[in-house]
């Protein structure tokens, strides 16, 4: 989280051993897109944040909590509160299981980043860091029923023109939305799209298993 912005960014990890090349690339992010640098950088006390090397090269301040106080980092603590708020709520309203749960980490926090704040006079921190507000027009209800077009390619006569899908987020590098197909249980990406925002297809099958991953559709092991 950006202190002067309050913007905020979240990158999934499959291990602790990835955070040292996302910093770094974030680094360079920053200096490339918004042509500043990173004074200081605030972790706890985590091994993979260990980067004196790196940080003394850039001229960043590496400040750390004392071990075992959170309430030292508590604007970070308040806002990871804040992203599980949201995210359960997608959640719950979509009725969607947990093992999405990238999927709607990563939209709440664009809905956070798009939302006016009291702590920046009511203004919105992508329109803090960017001056600019952000664009909602492609903005739509997380979870819905949507039916995305099928590739001309190889379709034939009788084929279907389209597909049953549900809603995923926006995509970051591809102007297009993500979505799940339900026909072949991948995840992709598309432009041409109709929406039922209405409608939550998916729903857990509370009444024949427990395990809250279990769908009553059925999902491939891949995914």
């Amino acid at each position: 989280m950006d202190d002067f912005s309050r913007f905020t960014r979240v990158i999934s990890l499959r291990t602790k051993s990835e955070v040292r090349n996302h910093i770094v690339n974030f680094i360079a992010y920053i200096e490339n897109q918004f042509k500043t640098t990173i004074k200081t950088i605030r972790t706890d006390n985590g091994a993979e944040f260990a980067m004196k090397n790196f940080f003394s090269s850039k001229g960043i301040v590496h400040q750390t909590t004392c071990v075992e106080t959170p309430e030292q980092n508590g604007i970070v603590e308040r806002k990871h509160q804040h992203i599980l708020n949201v995210t359960r709520a997608l959640l719950f309203q979509a009725n969607l299981p947990p093992l999405f749960w990238n999927f709607v980490v990563q939209h709440g926090i664009f809905l956070i980043n798009c939302t006016p704040t009291p702590l920046l006079h009511n203004i919105a921190p992508y329109e803090k860091l960017n001056g600019r507000p952000n664009d909602l027009s492609s903005l739509r209800v997380f979870g819905c029923l949507c039916y995305s077009s099928t590739l001309t390619a190889h379709r034939k006569k009788l084929d279907d023109r389209s597909v049953h899908d549900i809603f995923l987020g926006l995509s970051s590098n591809t102007k297009g939305y993500i979505f799940l197909n339900l026909k072949n249980h991948s995840i992709e990406v598309s432009r041409n799209i109709i929406f039922y925002e209405n409608h939550f297809p998916y729903h857990l099958n509370k009444d024949s298993c427990v395990n809250s991953d279990n769908l009553s559709l059925p999902m491939s092991s891949q995914l």
